[in-house]
């Protein structure tokens, strides 16, 4: 229990005691996970609407990035919860090209409360792509999808 200042439903509630809504398992410093595949045509910049930019896009390495991120934290989720990005700060380094293998490597560094902050690096043969940090936080998935109107599993 918890004796603070916190704000829900839109009302603030100070000097309360309140229990916190769910607890997240501890996810260890340290903790590591890579990625690698193959990447496709519709992952260039050019089908994500830059035209003529034949090499894959940012956007797409920033969704493997967070696939990377999820699968990494799958055995530490409760039941229902997920993970969302909230944070990334990437550097785009060199191209990585259609057809040529992946590496995606993420490594947990900080962790405060919900919030996971992860190092990430993506290499093609060697070569550095993308570096920087990513930051997720796990939440409760029906409840952060019931905001939006929206159900689990539609």
């Amino acid at each position: 229990m918890v004796v603070g200042s916190f704000l829900a439903g839109g009302q603030r509630f100070v000097g309360k005691a309140f229990a916190p809504r769910f607890s997240v398992k501890p996810v260890p410093l340290g903790t590591y996970g890579t990625w690698q595949g193959i990447p496709g045509p519709q992952q260039t910049a050019e089908a994500l609407g830059n035209p003529g930019v034949k090499v894959i896009g940012s956007p797409a390495l920033l969704a493997l990035i967070e696939g990377c991120s999820n699968t990494t934290l799958q055995p530490f989720y409760e039941a229902e919860e997920a993970a969302v990005g909230i944070r990334f700060a990437l550097d785009h380094c060199s191209a990585a090209v259609v057809g040529e293998p992946l590496q995606v490597q993420v490594k947990v560094v900080e962790v405060t409360g919900r919030r996971v902050q992860f190092k990430v690096e993506i290499l093609q043969q060697g070569r550095l792509v993308m570096h920087g940090s990513y930051t997720c936080q796990v939440v409760d998935l029906p409840r952060f999808l019931a905001r939006y109107g929206l159900k689990a599993g539609d």
